[in-house]
């Protein structure tokens, strides 16, 4: 006996034979029926009306079954282990369908209830995932994005202008906020005592800058470029504060909804794994492997591409435990970290219980066997070369 498709459509359950003719069928009560069956169908639970179903017609003999949508085929297959259940391959016209076995009384009335119904769910869909907040940390992470790049951008622009005044500024300090501090507090160089700059970056780099000031190469500035200067330095503060307030509201974020994913990763770079894979669902359900390479999609695509410099890791590069590793460890760092990833948003996702401390016990201790075990680098292997004696028969022959 040939398979029989079974469609959980918006609308109902329906099983077609191969002579396509509705078999048997189960249409849901109402709109609120419907939403709330068909979103449970598909997140992969088996409702009652296709339980019904399978059991109506193996009454009928039937055993293998082509299932509309995958995710329900797991569901069935546990409930079901005699039966054979696949995905259909079967194109149906499912409004033609209905309408044709007196299902639903028009097309007219298949597509306002269609749309209804779709509405209803979407709307569903979109307050559930709002109640997990997980969407707000991906937008977050977003906005601390665009903030990075105003700040580098406001920087890049008071360096390249102080720069005419006091060059050897930006050899001495790396941070833009010390950088913009200095310009939107002080201003130029004539003003600094070793008091004010020991305030804002402290005594040692306070002694360097005092020392460069006085042999610096750079122009005088007049008072309205100064004032300027620091009008463009306090817009850049300003973005920087409000960077810091952003960080403070995604660790918050993230120690509420994902605890597991912040202990592991640290509540920022695992607010960009969750933004990266578009919430924290999705990243629950990748594999370690790709949770490896997120972000770095360039030089992956590059190597399918080349066949050559496939890479290791991509924005988990960040976590101190990887950069701050030697080059040969990496790789191993990389790929324990995206495990234990892995691990700790599933749990998030899932069953939502704070087992960060088992996970954070667990990393640092197999962390410490992979720094004792690869120590000290690789090896170089070194390429044979070939023997003079060949080389002079190839030439030989070539005469």
């Amino acid at each position: 006996m040939s398979p029989v498709d079974l469609f959980v459509t918006p609308l109902g359950v329906i099983s077609v034979g191969d002579d396509g003719k509705i078999i048997t069928h189960r249409m849901f009560k109402d709109v609120d029926d419907a939403v709330s069956k068909y979103s449970r169908t598909i997140k992969g639970e088996m409702i009652e009306d296709v339980r019904e179903i399978i059991d109506e017609l193996s009454t009928k003999g039937f055993r293998e079954f082509s299932i509309d949508p995958p995710q329900i085929i797991s569901s069935l297959s546990l409930n079901y282990p005699e039966y054979k259940f696949s995905e259909s391959s079967t194109s149906v016209d499912v409004e033609s369908l209905l309408v044709d076995n007196g299902l639903v009384g028009s097309i007219e009335e298949y597509r306002d209830r269609l749309r209804k119904i779709t509405d209803a769910i979407l709307t569903v869909q979109l307050k559930e995932a709002v109640a997990r907040r997980d969407i707000m940390i991906v937008y977050a992470v977003h906005v601390l994005e665009d903030l990075d790049k105003q700040i580098n951008m406001f920087y890049t622009r008071c360096r390249e202008w102080y720069s005419l005044h006091f060059p050897e500024l930006a050899n001495i300090l790396e941070e833009p906020e010390e950088y913009m501090k200095i310009i939107a507090e002080i201003g130029a160089r004539s003003k600094f005592s070793l008091e004010s700059l020991s305030r804002l970056v402290g005594e040692k780099k306070a002694k360097a800058i005092m020392e460069k000031a006085s042999i610096s190469i750079g122009a005088e500035i007049s008072p309205e470029d100064e004032e300027q200067l620091k009008r463009v330095a306090r817009e850049g503060l300003r973005l920087v504060e409000m960077k810091h307030q952003q960080e403070a509201y995604i660790r918050e974020l993230m120690n509420s909804e994902a605890p597991n994913l912040s202990a592991v990763a640290g509540a920022i770079l695992g607010a960009k794994l969750i933004s990266l894979a578009g919430g924290l669902e999705k990243l629950a359900k990748l594999p370690a492997s790709t949770i490896q390479v997120l972000g770095a999609e360039k030089a992956l695509f590059r190597f399918f591409r080349t066949g050559k410099g496939a890479p290791k890791h991509g924005i988990i590069f960040q976590h101190p435990y990887i950069h701050g590793s030697p080059k040969w460890q990496r790789g191993k760092i990389a790929r324990l970290l995206a495990t234990k990833i892995a691990i700790a948003a599933r749990i998030d996702y899932f069953s939502r219980e704070d087992r960060s401390a088992e996970l954070r016990k667990t990393l640092e201790e197999r962390l410490a066997e992979i720094k004792k075990k690869y120590a000290q680098p690789p090896a170089k292997k070194i390429k044979p070369i070939g023997k003079p004696v060949r080389r002079a028969k190839e030439r030989k022959k070539r005469k």
